[in-house]
């Protein structure tokens, strides 16, 4: 009788795992806590998570690299993909490694200059509130700087 409701349990929380992955790719801890959450027990759980990580079902490193992707496609920055990854659960190690295919392209920073400054740079408050909406978005001072300069540039090739 103790092994079949064992049996029960890991199948219980097996099934509850694979009905979450099947909604959205989850990271390993959000998968643990949402089992924990529905009421299924710690070995049940650890079991479920090994079973889908064995069979590759559950990575952490490939869930981070389409974070990365998906953020990066969207026009966020460094600092917030980074700050994305460690709200998922992904542990430091594996948004670091996952981080190294992220760079700052100078092409989505323009566009996103010039849908707030429309080609207009000489109104000092506009140029700031561009500036702090893309530190918003989780770009560095240095990638800001330097896509200011080429839209800039790109300005004045205009002329």
């Amino acid at each position: 009788m103790e092994r079949e409701e064992l049996e029960r349990r890991y199948t219980a929380a097996l099934d509850a795992a694979a009905k979450q992955l099947s909604y959205r790719a989850l990271s390993v801890k959000q998968l643990r806590d949402k089992l924990l959450e529905k009421g299924h027990t710690e070995d049940a759980v650890e079991y479920a998570l090994e079973w889908l990580i064995t069979r590759g079902m559950l990575n952490d490193k490939a869930f981070a690299q389409s974070v990365v992707r998906s953020y990066a496609r969207r026009g966020y920055g460094e600092l917030r993909i980074r700050q994305e990854l460690a709200h998922r659960g992904v542990p430091r190690a594996i948004a670091d490694a996952a981080m190294e295919q992220y760079e700052a392209e100078d092409a989505t920073l323009c566009a996103l200059l010039d849908k707030r400054l429309r080609g207009d740079l000489s109104d000092r408050k506009e140029v700031d509130k561009a500036i702090a909406a893309l530190q918003r978005r989780g770009y560095r001072w240095d990638d800001i700087k330097r896509a200011l300069t080429a839209y800039s540039e790109s300005l004045s090739d205009d002329k």
